[in-house]
């Protein structure tokens, strides 16, 4: 009965996991290393899910259709995890989740323009809340680093609303691709979009890349990215693009940035973290806005 619903959960969780592994391996990696290697790790589990839960790559559809999924990828799998890496490496995971909070306002204020959907006084409401609760976390943090920090702590901010705005973008083209290939399909395609972007761009950073490359002669390091691609960009994205087939996008991505409030106990307990009283309270006012925004 609320099988989309819980897909969408299940790739808040996922997704949450995975950061704090992005989040680990930014101590020996920089924000496009991780980016680049993740792609040229996730292109192969994407093409194994689609051979096993659809059996044969998407054919028969548009050149638009394939170019829509190609951009999408482009969007969400370079150009927003390019700023999104950077503001884990720099501002932390659970901190750039709740400013990916604001996403689904996005993706709502351009379906208004672009599919001329009509938002209601909760959904602004919603918006209103989402917003202040990014400003108290913002603010907690401002007040728990020093001067110091101030820059490192700017450019993460910046990096994490550019991250919200594009994966709106990725998510209101993906949603055009969905109504020809499904699911899965469309994620491989994407992330197949992702890696040529990645790739073209590895080449101006060859020389850097080569160099971190020794951090994976590091068993560890190498099972931090398997098990971060496996829960992020293909379980993680899998079960999002599933559940918008099932409810609607805006519904889907409100509750998949449910995704701080699992980041809480990690940073807690396994990061052994101090959180402000503002920069939690922020945490849990911005997914209360998302929760009411739809």
């Amino acid at each position: 009965m609320f099988q989309g619903q819980l897909m969408a959960l299940a790739a808040a969780l996922s997704c949450a996991l995975s950061s704090y592994l992005y989040n680990r391996m930014g101590e020996r990696l920089t924000s496009d290393m991780i980016g680049y290697v993740r792609m040229l790790v996730a292109v192969p589990m994407g093409v194994f899910l689609v051979l096993v839960f659809e059996g044969s790559f998407p054919h028969g559809c548009s050149l638009e259709t394939y170019l829509i999924a190609f951009a999408s990828g482009f969007i969400g799998f370079f150009l927003c995890d390019y700023c999104m890496f950077k503001a884990i490496v720099t501002l932390g995971a659970r901190e750039t989740s709740v400013i990916m909070t604001l996403n689904p306002a996005i993706t709502a204020i351009m379906s208004l323009f672009l599919f001329s959907e009509k938002l209601s006084s909760n959904q602004v409401v919603g918006m209103i809340i989402t917003v202040c609760g990014v400003l108290l976390m913002v603010l907690g943090e401002k007040n728990g680093k020093g001067d110091k920090n101030a820059k490192v702590l700017k450019t993460g901010i910046i990096c994490a609303f550019l991250a919200a705005f594009l994966q709106s973008v990725s998510d209101v083209s993906a949603k055009a691709a969905l109504t020809d290939i499904p699911s899965v399909s469309t994620n491989m395609l994407r992330l197949l979009g992702g890696l040529g972007a990645w790739i073209v761009f590895g080449f101006s950073k060859r020389r850097d890349y080569l160099s971190q490359a020794r951090t994976f002669r590091d068993w560890r390091y190498i099972l931090m990215m398997l098990f971060s691609v496996l829960l992020g960009p293909v379980l993680g994205v899998t079960l999002t693009l599933g559940a918008m087939e099932i409810i609607p996008a805006g519904v889907v991505r409100s509750l998949s940035q449910t995704s701080p409030v699992f980041l809480i106990p990690v940073d807690l307990i396994i990061g052994r973290k101090r959180i402000s009283m503002l920069s939690l309270l922020g945490t849990f006012v911005s997914v209360a806005g998302v929760v009411l925004l739809f």
